[in-house]
């Protein structure tokens, strides 16, 4: 499944900001439900290949893809990517990234990449990214 990412609409069919219950027809409701922290207002759904984070209204706020969905950027390729690749892609494109030792986030864009040893081990490939609305780091 290859989606292509539109900053703070979605990636491919999947949109920001539609229901739960639209969410899930996409995929069939094939889905499991869990909290994902023990403090977690809302439950999130796991897809397999992404997790969907709702807001209280049950309103997709943020879309988290996992190393087996073909995420794209601009036509850049993201997931399974070396870090450093995608760190310097986004870093020409968007100069107030916001860095961590795991990744990085980028509001301009609405994309946050995750790599756990980013700091370490800069040419381990991207292990997640999360696409967001507007606020969801307010």
């Amino acid at each position: 499944m290859n989606l292509e990412i539109s900053s703070y609409v979605g990636a491919g069919y999947l949109k920001l900001g539609k229901t739960r219950n639209y969410i899930r027809k996409c995929f069939d409701n094939k889905f499991k439900e869990f909290k994902k922290t023990p403090i977690s207002e809302t439950s999130t759904d796991d897809f397999g290949y992404c997790h969907v984070y709702y807001t209280k209204e049950d309103k997709c706020e943020a879309i988290e893809f996992f190393e087996i969905a073909k995420i794209t950027f601009n036509g850049k390729s993201l997931m399974g990517e070396p870090y450093n690749n995608i760190k310097k892609f986004f870093e020409v494109i968007d100069n107030t990234i916001d860095f961590d030792d795991n990744g990085f986030t980028s509001i301009k864009y609405g994309i946050g990449v995750y790599a756990p040893f980013a700091e370490d081990e800069p040419k381990e490939p991207v292990e997640s990214i999360i696409i967001f609305e507007k606020g969801y780091y307010d």
